[in-house]
């Protein structure tokens, strides 16, 4: 996919869209050159007006070309549905109740196999996330080079909206560029902030947007589950302006300027001036008040959570707690809310280091980590790697590099 060796990501949410541009430093990505525009022509993380979006990309294209000198071709794009589905499934392939050493072609076959599954008209599958590998029953990570009777792989198969990716490719065509990936986007967050230990002891990540919140559950290694909530940052604001009778943007300012979540008892109250829907004379607020109103929401975004994550029996299972990422994730004290909220171990998500390198700013900002994340889908996959065997005949237990 590079374009001399330059790879690029566009992160396309409800309230902005990022670019990135990154060179390939012997396996780490280094970037280059950045850009965040505000969104226009996308609701509820789903691109609603192809030519508002395809505008905003052009432009950007057209800055990074001239800013940096580099042609981009090719990109890695994020999704993000609210009809998001997901299914884990495992099937097996035999080879005719005989041993044979398993290939490529074989390990094509039974992914091919086991992410087989019949869509609706208007659904649409993304490319499968393999969790991992059995040889004759038997757990691996590579088995290719492995002689073995039966080959089975574990996928995650997520289906979205037909419609939803449809309308991703009609503003890069509209661009003249392509796309090699189409990722979900707590996916591509995870990438490059959720560590392989935490994999395997499960973990939740949560990505609070602006206009929807998503979580991908890890377990076992593997991703279980994911789920688009239709609920966010911009949630908290229209709340706020409907309680208040403001306007969205007065809301917003109120939400960023003041806003916070568990105030210590040492907080103090106090009237905050504002400006009322029609209204030419000023009008005041108690903090506490809007300190509630946020609380709120945020308790709603966690309420729902704990019930799908119960519904699905992986409350009890995530080890590693929650990891947390989004932009509706900067208010103050988030963390420590969603810390009493869940009652495990939570704290804000930060960049693995050993992949990303950069701007300080940018790698240490939640806003940029689906963009972050999705430059790694540049990688092939690593279980098509051939091992080797040891002189007692087993196999070399190598340590796991399936980052999903």
């Amino acid at each position: 996919m590079s374009n001399n060796d330059v790879y690029a990501s566009i992160d396309i949410g409800s309230s902005k869209i990022v670019m990135l541009i990154a060179e390939d430093e012997e396996g780490k990505y280094h970037i280059i050159g950045n850009l965040i525009e505000a969104s226009q022509g996308v609701q509820n993380g789903k691109i609603v007006n192809i030519d508002s979006v395809a505008n905003i990309i052009k432009e950007m294209i057209q800055e990074i070309e001239k800013k940096y000198s580099q042609g981009i071709k090719f990109v890695n794009v994020n999704v993000s549905d609210l009809h998001l589905t997901t299914h884990n499934q495992n099937q097996q392939i035999s080879f005719n109740d005989r041993s044979k050493v398993i290939t490529k072609e074989d390990v094509a076959r039974a992914i091919q196999n086991s992410s087989a599954r019949t869509l609706a008209a208007n659904e649409a599958k993304l490319t499968s996330i393999v969790n991992h590998f059995t040889v004759d029953d038997k757990r691996v990570d590579y088995p290719i080079g492995i002689k073995a009777e039966i080959l089975g792989v574990e996928v995650q198969v997520a289906i979205v909206l037909s419609q939803s990716i449809d309308n991703i490719k009609h503003c890069l065509d509209a661009c003249d560029i392509s796309t090699d990936s189409i990722v979900l986007n707590s996916i591509a967050s995870s990438a490059v902030c959720v560590s392989q230990e935490d994999k395997d002891a499960g973990v939740c990540l949560l990505d609070i947007g602006a206009a929807v919140s998503s979580i991908s559950v890890f377990s076992k290694g593997g991703v279980a589950f994911s789920q688009i909530i239709k609920l966010g940052g911009n949630t908290v604001t229209n709340n706020i302006a409907q309680v208040f009778n403001t306007s969205f943007e007065e809301a917003e300012r109120l939400k960023l300027t003041y806003g916070m979540l568990l105030p210590d008892a040492t907080h103090k109250d106090g009237l905050i001036e504002f400006r009322q829907i029609n209204a030419n004379q000023a009008y005041y607020l108690s903090r506490h008040e809007l300190i509630n109103v946020i609380e709120d929401t945020y308790q709603e975004i966690t309420d729902l959570i704990k019930k799908s994550l119960k519904g699905k029996k992986l409350d009890r299972g995530l080890k590693s707690g929650f990891l947390i990422v989004g932009g509706a994730s900067k208010i103050e004290n988030c963390e420590s809310f969603l810390l009493k909220q869940f009652k495990i171990r939570t704290k804000i998500a930060k960049v693995n280091r050993e992949l990303i390198s950069g701007n300080e700013t940018l790698l240490n900002n939640v806003d940029y980590f689906s963009a972050l994340g999705l430059l790694t889908f540049n990688n092939t996959e690593p279980y098509l790697e051939e091992i080797e065997p040891e002189k007692e005949g087993r196999w070399v237990g190598l340590k796991k590099m399936l980052d999903l």
